[in-house]
């Protein structure tokens, strides 16, 4: 058993370069990857590593413009250490193009740029079927930011900074299946792309999601990434966390389930015991 803190010094020391954990939903994974993001800090106190989490997503705030009925409706960027790396995007906006082409949006989207470079990006404006400033979907919200993320993630102007490693968590929130399979094709290409090239950067993702778990263990077991592959379990008992190394061929959800069920009941069963007592 562990704290959150002795399960990121737990990722850390392993060294493995490609790390999938699940965990139910309030297990406590975006506190994983902010206690991780915290003890990987340089000396001079400056990220290792880049992340996305729902700190992330919060970086994107809509601004509805209720006082002039929606007219300037926009997705606010707020400010943050990302910031002046969204001059990649800037600069070759085909990179963000292409991460979203295979999930078919459906709007078109323009930004409004900053003249300051250390800022970037103020808002993005999004337009459908003729009609500006409009508002998206949460799913099409979550696409946009997750694929804007993953086009951070590869650019160039990190080379040298924040650069150790990427962790990513939770990133098919809002989308249906067919999209969670684009998405996990995409954390494929980013690893067969990074990992590979660059022995020395880590992955770290992880997800409450059984289908983007079992579809990234299937696909990463059975490359060239096996032996660089460590699957894992995050789950809390007696209110303490516990980082478990899942080594089968398969992951039956039903039966991890059918598990923790048991290890429930047994433990009331004990309670109950101590309190006839």
């Amino acid at each position: 058993m562990a704290t959150t803190s002795e399960i990121a010094e737990q990722l850390k020391v392993s060294k493995q370069p490609i790390m999938l954990i699940y965990a139910f939903n309030s297990t406590g994974k975006t506190k994983l990857s902010v206690e991780y993001k915290n003890i990987s800090k340089t000396q001079d106190g400056k990220h290792s590593g880049v992340y996305y989490n729902a700190y992330s997503e919060d970086l994107f705030r809509w601004e509805n413009d209720e006082e002039n009925g929606n007219e300037d409706m926009r997705l606010e960027i707020l400010q943050s250490s990302l910031n002046p790396y969204f001059s990649s995007i800037i600069e070759s906006p085909e990179l963000l193009e292409e991460k979203l082409a295979p999930y078919l949006p459906k709007y078109t989207y323009e930004f409004d740029v900053n003249q300051n470079p250390e800022i970037g990006i103020d808002a993005v404006r999004f337009s459908r079927d003729g009609e500006s400033n409009i508002k998206i979907s949460r799913g099409e919200e979550r696409i946009f930011i997750w694929s804007f993320f993953l086009t951070l993630f590869e650019a160039d102007a990190w080379t040298g900074e924040q650069d150790a490693h990427f962790f990513i968590d939770d990133p098919v929130s809002s989308m249906d299946d067919h999209n969670i399979f684009i998405t996990a094709n995409s954390i494929i290409k980013l690893i067969d792309d990074k990992i590979v090239s660059k022995s020395e950067k880590r992955i770290f993702v992880t997800t409450h999601h059984i289908g983007l778990f079992s579809i990234l263990s299937d696909r990463l077991m059975n490359s060239t990434h096996k032996n660089s592959t460590k699957r894992n379990i995050l789950s809390v008992h007696n209110n303490e966390l516990q980082l478990k190394n899942h080594d089968k061929d398969v992951f039956l959800y039903h039966l991890y389930l059918m598990q923790i069920i048991k290890e429930c009941i047994d433990e009331k069963k004990l309670w109950d015991s101590i309190l006839l007592c």
